[in-house]
């Protein structure tokens, strides 16, 4: 029983949706890294050698590093995104990186470069939406970090905001939320609100678009009641692997 009714607490607290919202190329489970590169050049030829080492190449993992801007909440960088259809395609991408060959050299060589992690956390796809077209397209994303002290409220208010929103021209591309099962550092993150564009201006047009509007303003204050703003930056898309 004890166990019940915590499984049942972890569910209303973290908000958890069924898969029946995510579009059919939305990953569930998303493992998010981020960290500080002395030499991004470095950092960048450092992955693609793992990610192209035979073990991890054959797997077709979905996966992005991108660069990590006007974050001025820690010393991150730079980010790398591993996104996962299933659970098994998650305990297998974590036994390559701990037990292979290619896995060993790649943390020696992050290690020489002087590469400081300073975030990581496992997170799964709550609500997700597309307006269509390749995640080629969309290389730019901009995130909210929040803290939810009451998502049953919360979500509903979001879901119905961000609805309301994607009549204007300035709307985003996909969007989506997802909720923190673990590693939040410390930060009290529960929740990631996301926004993918195909590039800077069209996130800038985003922003413009998105405070002037008598949506948000009647938005915000609501939100504000079941939820805390922590901390928001630009993604910007490095290099893809398998992209769906």
């Amino acid at each position: 029983m004890k166990k019940f009714i915590l499984s049942m607490s972890l569910v209303l607290s973290l908000g958890i949706s069924s898969d029946d919202h995510l579009p059919e190329n939305f990953s569930k489970y998303q493992s998010n890294f981020l960290f500080s590169c002395p030499m991004p050049n470095a950092c960048l030829a450092a992955f693609d050698e793992y990610m192209n080492s035979p073990e991890i190449k054959s797997q077709n993992f979905e996966v992005d590093m991108y660069a990590v801007l006007h974050n001025g909440w820690d010393d991150a960088t730079h980010g790398v995104s591993w996104y996962y259809k299933d659970a098994d395609q998650y305990a297998k991408s974590n036994q390559i990186y701990a037990t292979s060959e290619a896995g060993k050299k790649f943390r020696a060589k992050l290690n020489k470069i002087g590469v400081e992690q300073i975030q990581e956390n496992l997170s799964v796809h709550t609500i997700g939406v597309s307006s269509g077209g390749p995640t080629t397209d969309n290389a730019v994303n901009l995130r909210w970090s929040m803290n939810v002290s009451n998502p049953a409220k919360f979500l509903p208010l979001w879901k119905s905001f961000s609805k309301s929103i994607e009549k204007y021209d300035w709307s985003a591309n996909a969007y989506g939320l997802q909720s923190h099962y673990l590693g939040s550092n410390g930060s009290g993150i529960t929740h990631e609100i996301w926004t993918a564009f195909s590039s800077p201006q069209e996130a800038l047009a985003f922003l413009d678009g998105l405070y002037a509007s008598k949506e948000f303003a009647e938005y915000s204050p609501k939100a504000d009641e079941y939820s805390q703003f922590v901390r928001s930056y630009m993604e910007v898309s490095l290099k893809m692997y398998n992209p769906d």
